[in-house]
């Protein structure tokens, strides 16, 4: 299953996942431990405090982790246990609900559901009454694993999250912003209700609907009498995908990738260290650092960096390398041969591709970027020094970010003029840069160059015949001075000027340049560092270069630029 580029809270095309849970506030630390446990162990157990077994809200807890973390993951799907005790009903329901996903993967992927499952998977199994019973349905492979349980069992306590009582203070916020209800009424039922989350939410509903009031104490805490059941045990394993193909290098890539996600290089950051650590005693060629792996969330993303060196080389020494390194990996793990089987069947074929299919092409190049990134603007002496200042606040932060991955990470141009030769030093930083962050103003569109600039980026985003919405990110702008009321924004800019936002957030909506020049050091400071973190994020997805001859001769985007009038 290839990696996708969605909107930030759409879902993975193969998901049952209910709708968010609302009102769901106080755990967003939670939320991001769940996740931070995920990508460094394969299961993780979400439960209620030991000593007060009573609804803390772990289902909605996965269920908004899942949705805030979608992007992660390209298939989710969860089991609904509804603490079943009985073993035969128990097993009953993990497999109608495996026969679920079983229809829904072949719907969309066209193909049957077998083999070990991926690392950008998750499975949820939710209202687990027996937690250690429940790891007989864990599924083979690298599929992250969230149980939410009531109970412990004999879990470790490092593969554990505890979802705590909500502080008071939350719980007054809860009541008062989800509710209606005023300050003496929201603290007289958080300190009722003693952090329990369930019950804050039903007493809220019950005096914001009238049934009761708040002076009505027996009746709201009648209401908040909530106990729980306990359980049994089940025996099934839901089954995973096998493996596509497509054609050339491209298809390769994507199989390659599935089945390195899917083989015991992947099962832990230890073993995928183990394995990049192997790689680089096999090779001279330079490896991304184990700082830069370490600033990577997930595995899919490290398995990434991997393959954009292995595809930018070409080497078939490096491709049959990784083979091995994955085949010495797996035999020390005792398992996941047929992983290292489709490897090993993938790297032969590669190897004789590159072998016996010319290396050079118009559109690619391996030669060394001159930067990471070109600040691209309309140069205007009323804003320059405020220009360098962003340009050099964001460079710093990008270069600490790699880790010394690029000679020299961001470039800028506050030399040429308005009529100046499209000059060499400008070529060669678009031709080969792999972000352009362009500062829109009005000038933008319709500076010469600054629409050259952008026409290269595209080009060189279209040169890999991607799927859409699959293609590297390579434009990310920024609002610097944004164009006044009736201009009109160009068509072909539309599909870029949201792609800074992370997670669905818009960090700042105002013009850049007013946090530089009147020196917002703390939002400009958040904003360079989002930034930062967006484009880091791209830096191991491969962009080709463009020949040196087709800068010139490439059409000027924005054509319609505020109704053609340049």
């Amino acid at each position: 299953m290839s990696s996708s580029r969605r909107p930030p809270r759409q879902l993975p095309a193969i998901s049952n996942l209910p709708a968010l849970p609302t009102p769901f506030v106080g755990r967003d630390e939670q939320i991001a431990d769940a996740h931070r446990l995920l990508m460094d162990r394969r299961a993780v157990l979400v439960h209620d405090p030991e000593d007060r077994q009573c609804g803390y809200g772990t289902s909605q807890l996965a269920i908004s982790y899942a949705y805030l973390h979608n992007q992660h993951y390209e298939l989710i799907w969860i089991f609904d246990c509804c603490r079943e005790q009985d073993k035969t009903r128990l097993r009953a329901r993990v497999e109608r609900e495996t026969e679920r996903l079983q229809e829904d993967y072949q719907r969309d992927q066209g193909e049957p559901l077998t083999g070990p499952t991926a690392a950008n998977w998750l499975y949820i199994f939710d209202n687990v009454d027996d937690p250690d019973i429940i790891r007989q349905y864990f599924p083979e492979g690298n599929a992250r694993i969230l149980v939410t349980s009531r109970r412990v069992g004999t879990w470790d306590d490092e593969d554990r999250l505890c979802v705590e009582p909500l502080k008071p203070e939350v719980s007054v916020k809860l009541l008062q912003e989800n509710m209606g209800l005023d300050q003496l009424q929201a603290t007289q039922l958080a300190d009722i209700f003693d952090g329990h989350p369930q019950q804050i939410v039903r007493a809220g509903e019950a005096v914001l609907t009238h049934k009761v009031t708040v002076e009505q104490i027996v009746t709201v805490t009648e209401i908040a009498r909530l106990a729980p059941p306990p359980a049994e045990r089940p025996a099934p394993t839901p089954a995973v995908p096998g493996q596509r193909r497509a054609d050339g290098a491209d298809g390769a890539r994507t199989s390659l990738r599935s089945s390195l996600m899917r083989s015991a290089v992947c099962w832990d950051p230890g073993r995928y260290r183990s394995w990049v650590g192997a790689l680089r005693l096999r090779t001279t060629i330079a490896l991304p650092s184990d700082a830069l792996i370490a600033n990577l969330d997930t595995m899919a993303e490290r398995v990434d960096m991997v393959l954009d060196t292995v595809f930018a080389q070409k080497d078939p020494d490096l491709v049959r390398a990784l083979s091995d390194t994955v085949r010495q990996v797996t035999d020390a793990a005792g398992s996941g041969r047929q992983m290292a089987d489709n490897v090993q069947r993938i790297a032969e074929e590669l190897v004789g591709y590159w072998q016996h299919i010319p290396q050079t092409s118009p559109a690619v190049s391996d030669e060394a970027a001159s930067c990471f990134f070109l600040t691209s603007w309309h140069n205007r002496d009323v804003d320059l020094e405020e220009v360098i200042l962003f340009h050099k606040m964001l460079e710093k932060r990008v270069t600490a970010k790699l880790g010394g991955r690029v000679e020299k990470a961001g470039f800028l141009d506050k030399t040429m003029k308005h009529g100046s030769e499209w000059e060499p030093t400008l070529i060669e930083a678009i031709r080969t840069t792999r972000l352009l962050i362009p500062l829109i103003t009005e000038g933008y569109f319709t500076s010469e160059w600054c629409r050259r600039e952008w026409a290269v980026m595209v080009k060189r985003m279209a040169s890999l015949n991607a799927t859409p919405g699959q293609a590297p990110i390579a434009i990310m702008p920024v609002f610097w001075v944004r164009p006044l009321d009736g201009w009109k924004m160009p068509d072909d800019f539309g599909p870029y000027q949201h792609l800074v936002h992370v997670e669905g957030k818009q960090v700042y909506d105002g013009d850049v340049y007013d946090l530089v020049a009147d020196g917002d050091t703390k939002q400009l400071t958040k904003f360079v560092s989002t930034l930062a973190k967006s484009m880091v994020a791209e830096a191991g997805r491969h962009l080709p270069h463009l020949d040196k001859d087709l800068v010139k001769r490439i059409p000027l985007a924005f054509p319609d630029a505020n109704g053609g009038a340049h």
